[in-house]
């Protein structure tokens, strides 16, 4: 089928097979072509990369991707849709389709095999707001040798990941792979059904391997944010917690979200 995203071809596709979106999924059909193709733009994608696109729905932005990229792998939770995947990208033969939850894939293997035959690998996805950071942790702390991240995730998070004064663990991770940066918003009246609040496409440029002693760092210095950060390493460090600070040129008073990256990073050569 072509031109899935068009509601026309939506919406027959979810009658045929009598398909509403699934609350539990938080699933969210896209209806615009013109949005859709804006959101392919965005990745830069060519035949030489390989995208892996997480949660495709019906199909409708994998048949956009499939146009540009040399191939399409598909990770899709919602077994209730094999058999509209089947009939609206049969025909495609760059694209495959895996019926597995995204957060259980060995993602630095995938990786590397697909590699063999593709200079590039990226992720394209539309993220389910409520599992937004458990995914894009499972992609960042993976060690995958991506060249991007390209994902839909609601407005308010946007602006907040982008945002150089907001600081989280998941922020943190970001900036050491590479750098974030919002591409575009995207109207809730392109989808159906339509959400409650807009979402945003952000992009990461990954160009660093990431430090998988950072994740235990950052998790513990965030456990209580009002909390120092002396107070809140002390689980870690213990009796050297002031030493291993003073070494850092780190200031004991301090909250998690005062420190930069290069603090967390010092801290990880510790452990």
């Amino acid at each position: 089928m072509k031109d899935i995203a068009k509601k026309s071809n939506t919406m027959y596709l979810l009658e045929k097979y009598q398909l509403q979106a699934a609350k539990k999924f938080g699933q969210n059909f896209l209806i615009d072509l013109n949005t859709i193709k804006k959101i392919v733009e965005t990745t830069h994608i060519d035949k030489q990369t390989c995208v892996i696109e997480i949660g495709p729905g019906i199909g409708a932005l994998s048949e956009q991707l499939s146009y540009h990229a040399g191939h399409v792998l598909c990770y899709e939770i919602d077994t209730r849709l094999e058999a509209v995947l089947k009939e609206s990208l049969g025909e495609f033969k760059n694209i495959e389709i895996i019926f597995q939850d995204f957060l259980t894939v060995p993602l630095k293997e995938t990786v590397e095999r697909l590699k063999q035959d593709y200079q590039n690998v990226c992720i394209v996805a539309n993220l389910p707001y409520y599992i937004t950071t458990d995914i894009l942790e499972h992609i960042l702390t993976s060690g995958a040798e991506l060249s991007s991240i390209h994902a839909m995730v609601q407005k308010e998070v946007a602006l907040k990941l982008t945002d150089p004064n907001y600081h989280s663990p998941l922020t943190f991770m970001i900036e050491s792979v590479g750098d974030i940066h919002l591409d575009m918003m995207v109207s809730k009246n392109v989808f159906s059904p339509a959400p409650r609040v807009d979402s945003a496409i952000i992009g990461i440029h990954i160009d660093k391997t990431y430090n998988p002693l950072l994740t235990g760092i950052l998790k513990q210095s965030f456990q209580q944010k009002r909390k120092t950060i002396y107070n809140n390493l002390k689980n870690i460090f213990h009796d050297q917690t002031k030493d291993v600070l003073q070494k850092c040129q780190i200031i004991e008073q301090k909250r998690p979200e005062e420190l930069t990256i290069d603090d967390y990073l010092k801290l990880t050569q510790f452990l």
